[in-house]
């Protein structure tokens, strides 16, 4: 599906029914990563996920109609109004997808029922940790040079397991992005509304790695400070990749977020 708007328009799939919540994927990916992650965690619970490829991924590509970062915005507020109506809706976002749910979430601060951060992107000095490795089975020796540059620049837990989720997830969510759209439009700002200065007074989950050397977890663990109903959780030994190196805890941690937004 396509929510329209001239040139700027969004790709994006739905799936389920029950209180929308809008899934945004990061940077130089599309809807599928996030898409693979959440499905199993929603499970039966009443949620229609929206999966949106952010404008220069995926299938939002060509993206001529997006010249700034709040054109971005205007574009999921249409999605939102087309798809959501006036109702309450739920925010999920990975990556630089966190820094997108943020800023909407500031938009709308009365019609969130809550937001999932997972490794978002936060304004401002990213501060990552030093580039390392946790664990290294030597699995990425079955790569070819480019895919296994890709799987460690990504990856600190180096497996048999995650060798699988970056070969049927991480891969097929990848691919050409138009470059000229992220270089005007795909930025933390400037926004006519500041996500650092808006409270959200719903049920938020802030997760991030340890070992995140993309982003960091320092910045993302004040943002409890800004969430008064925010569960602020920095997990050891894990980076970027944190959905796909410990999904059974993401999963743990999403399920208590939808618990206490009562889905």
């Amino acid at each position: 599906m396509t929510s329209r708007g001239g040139n700027a328009s969004l790709a994006f799939e739905a799936a389920g029914s029950g209180v929308p919540l809008l899934a945004l994927h990061g940077a130089y990916a599309s809807r599928g990563e996030v898409h693979a992650f959440l499905e199993p965690m929603v499970g039966a619970r009443a949620v229609r996920r929206l999966y949106v490829d952010l404008p220069g991924h995926g299938d939002s590509r060509p993206s001529s109609g997006f010249r700034r970062p709040d054109d971005v915005l205007d574009a999921v507020d249409r999605l939102i109004d087309a798809e959501c109506g006036g109702r309450p809706f739920l925010l999920l976002g990975h990556s630089y997808g966190g820094h997108v749910a943020r800023a909407v979430a500031a938009r709308h601060p009365d019609r969130v029922a809550g937001m999932a951060l997972v490794c978002t992107v936060v304004p401002g000095e990213l501060r990552p940790a030093p580039s390392g490795v946790v664990r290294d089975d030597g699995v990425a020796a079955q790569l070819d040079d480019d895919q296994r540059a890709g799987y460690e620049a990504y990856f600190v837990v180096r497996t048999a397991a995650t060798l699988e989720r970056f070969r049927t997830v991480v891969l097929p969510a990848g691919g050409d992005v138009d470059v000229e759209t992220l270089e005007r439009a795909i930025a933390t700002g400037p926004h006519a509304v500041d996500p650092d200065d808006v409270t959200i007074d719903a049920p938020v989950l802030v997760v991030s790695g340890r070992d995140d050397s993309w982003v960091g977890w320092q910045r993302q663990e004040r943002l409890g400070d800004q969430y008064p109903h925010a569960t602020v959780v920095t997990v050891a030994d894990t980076g970027h990749a944190l959905p796909h190196e410990r999904p059974e805890l993401v999963a743990a941690l999403d399920g208590d977020w939808l618990d206490r937004v009562g889905v």
